[in-house]
C-alpha cells in the first residue's frame, strides 16, 4: 500500500526544520516569473542571503504571463518549495536539499491588479527581478489603463514604476533597481529603452521621465546556472524521504554564476558575496565571452564530433579519453589563446568548473538536441576564435579548424542517411544539400565552398580566410576517407608533438 505523505506548508516546515522560516521579512523584492530558473536561482539567492547575511528581505512573486500555474501552487504551499542541488562542484558530489522560503507573497497580477499596485506603494520594496524569457523583453504596442494589468513585461514594468513615482510626488529616493535575468544582451538596456518608449507612447508626464532616467536603476546581467526543474522519474522516492509533497520541488546544478553591471550601490544592498555566492559585480562583456567561447563551444564542438562517433551525451562525450582530450586541448591551448589578458586569468578555472559541469551525472544532455541550429551557434561560438587566433598567431588553430571540418562531416547528413537528423534552418540545409549533391569533391572545390560559406555568413573580411578555408577542407576529405575516430586520434597525435 502507497504511504500518505503530507503536502509541504508552513506547518509542514515547522515540522521539519528547527530553523525558523524567514518568509516574514519587509518585502524588499519583487520578481516577474515564477519558472524553475528565477527559483533555483534569484529566490534560492536571497534565501542565502537571508541566512548568511544582515539583508532581511523577501520576495513577493509575480505571475508573468495569464496561462501561468505556478502561483497557485505557491499559494498552496505558503510559497515554499524544495530545492535540491546536486551535481559536481571542484571535483566533489554535491547532493544538497534546500527549503526555500525567501518568497513571502505570489500573485496573480491579471486577477488582482489593485493589490499588485498597492505593492509599489511599499517603502522597503526597492529591487524588481525578472524571468520571462528571451521573448519577454520586446516591444509590444499596447494601451495604458490604470484599472488592468497590461499583457507585456515592459509595460508592467513602467505601471508599476508610474504608481510608485505618483505615490511618493516623485521622490528621488523611491526608484527601483531593475535587474532583468533574461538571456539576452544589454538586457537592462534594452528593457529600459521599451519602457521609455512605452511611457511615451502613453505621454506620461515629463517629470516621470526625468524620474524614471535619474531614480531607477537597469543593471545588465548574464546569469549562468542550468536548472532541469522537476523530478519527475523520481517524485514519489523523494516525497517518500522527505515526508511530504511538493509540487514545485526543483533540481539544480550546484555551480552558478551571476554577472551585475551597475553602480556601487547595487553591491551595497545585495551582499551576495558576503554569502558566498559566485557574483560578480563587473563588466558583463567578459564574462559573456568565457561562456560563449569556454561553455557553450565545447557544447557544439561535442555535438558534431561525438554523433559522429555514436556518442549521445555531454557526459558520454567527455569520459571518452580521445574527445575529452581534444575538448581540454582546443580550450585550453588554442580558445584561451583568443582571450584580452584578464580572460586568460580567469579562463582555468572556469574550463575546470565546466567540466565538473559537464560530468554532472544527475543531468543528460543530450548532443542531439546540442546540434539543433549548429550554422549559427558555430558561426557564434567558435568562429570568432578560429579567426582570432589565425589573425594573431599568423596560421590557423589545429584543433579548432578540426571543429570546422567536423561541422560539415555533421551537415553530410541532409545528403546520406545518419543515425541523427540536421535540424537547422531551410536555407542552410538547402545550401549544404546543394555541395552534397556534388558527387566528386576535390580538394579546390572543397575549399571554394568553405570560403564561400565563411564570407556570406561568417566574416566580412578575406584576411587569411584562404589559409582556414585550405586547412578545413582537408581535414574535412581526411574524414570523409578515414573516419572520424581514425582522424582525430591524427589531430591528437599531431597536437601532442
Amino acid at each position: 500500500m502507497k504511504k500518505m505523505v503530507q503536502k509541504l506548508n508552513q506547518l509542514t516546515y515547522n515540522e521539519m526544520s528547527s530553523d525558523p522560516i524567514k518568509n516574514d521579512y519587509p518585502i524588499r523584492i519583487m520578481q516577474v516569473g515564477d519558472g524553475n530558473f528565477i527559483r533555483g536561482f534569484i529566490d534560492w539567492m536571497i534565501y542565502e542571503l537571508n541566512r548568511k547575511t544582515e539583508f532581511q528581505g523577501s520576495i513577493v512573486s509575480l505571475q508573468a504571463t495569464p496561462r501561468g500555474k505556478t502561483v497557485p501552487k505557491l499559494q498552496q504551499q505558503d510559497n515554499l518549495f524544495t530545492l535540491l542541488l546536486r551535481g559536481i562542484q571542484d571535483g566533489k558530489i554535491v547532493n544538497e536539499k534546500h527549503l526555500v522560503d525567501s518568497i513571502s507573497k505570489s500573485i496573480n497580477p491579471y486577477t488582482d491588479w489593485k493589490e499588485t499596485l498597492k505593492l509599489a506603494e511599499q517603502e522597503e520594496l526597492e529591487f524588481l527581478f525578472s524571468n520571462t524569457t528571451e521573448a519577454g523583453i520586446k516591444y509590444e504596442k499596447e494601451p495604458f489603463s490604470e484599472e488592468t494589468c497590461p499583457l507585456s513585461f515592459p509595460a508592467k514594468v513602467v505601471s508599476l514604476l508610474y504608481h510608485r513615482f505618483l505615490h511618493f510626488n516623485g521622490n528621488p529616493d523611491k526608484g527601483w533597481t531593475i535587474i532583468p535575468c533574461e538571456l539576452i544582451e544589454n538586457n537592462g538596456d534594452e528593457l529600459k529603452k521599451i519602457c521609455l518608449q512605452l511611457a511615451k507612447d502613453w505621454e506620461l508626464s515629463s517629470d516621470f521621465f526625468t524620474w524614471l532616467n535619474a531614480a531607477c536603476t537597469f543593471c545588465n546581467t548574464l546569469v549562468d546556472r542550468i536548472v532541469p526543474g522537476y523530478p519527475t522519474n523520481e517524485d514519489t522516492k523523494l516525497f517518500e524521504e522527505f515526508g511530504y509533497e511538493d509540487e514545485l520541488l526543483t533540481v539544480a546544478e550546484p555551480y552558478h554564476l551571476f554577472v551585475i553591471e551597475g553602480p556601487a550601490f547595487v553591491q551595497e544592498k545585495l551582499p551576495f558575496q558576503a554569502a558566498g555566492l559566485n557574483v560578480q559585480f563587473d563588466e558583463v562583456d567578459l564574462y559573456r565571452e568565457l561562456k560563449v567561447k569556454l561553455l557553450n563551444a565545447p557544447h557544439t564542438m561535442l555535438a558534431s564530433i561525438g554523433l559522429a562517433l555514436g556518442i549521445e551525451s555531454v557526459r558520454e562525450g567527455m569520459e571518452d579519453r580521445l574527445v575529452s582530450s581534444f575538448v581540454t586541448g582546443a580550450l585550453k591551448e588554442e580558445i584561451r589563446e583568443t582571450l584580452p589578458s584578464a580572460g586568460k586569468e580567469k579562463a582555468l578555472p572556469f574550463i575546470e568548473q565546466v567540466f565538473d559541469r559537464f560530468a554532472n551525472p544527475t543531468i543528460y544532455h543530450r548532443l542531439a538536441d546540442i546540434s539543433l541550429n549548429s550554422y549559427a551557434k558555430f558561426k557564434a561560438r567558435i568562429w570568432p576564435s578560429i579567426f582570432q587566433y589565425t589573425k594573431a598567431f599568423g596560421h590557423p588553430p589545429k584543433r579548432l579548424v578540426f571543429a570546422f571540418a567536423a561541422l560539415l562531416y555533421y551537415f553530410e547528413g541532409v545528403h546520406i542517411n545518419r543515425k541523427y537528423e540536421v535540424k537547422d534552418d531551410l536555407r542552410i540545409i538547402q545550401k549544404f544539400q546543394a555541395f552534397y549533391n556534388e558527387l566528386n569533391h576535390s580538394l579546390e572545390q572543397t575549399t571554394q565552398f568553405i570560403e564561400t560559406i565563411i564570407m556570406e555568413d561568417f566574416s566580412e573580411s578575406k584576411e587569411n580566410i584562404a589559409d582556414i578555408a585550405l586547412a578545413v577542407a582537408k581535414e574535412f576529405l581526411f574524414i570523409r576517407e578515414v573516419g572520424m575516430k581514425a582522424a582525430l586520434e591524427k589531430i591528437e597525435r599531431e597536437s601532442a608533438l
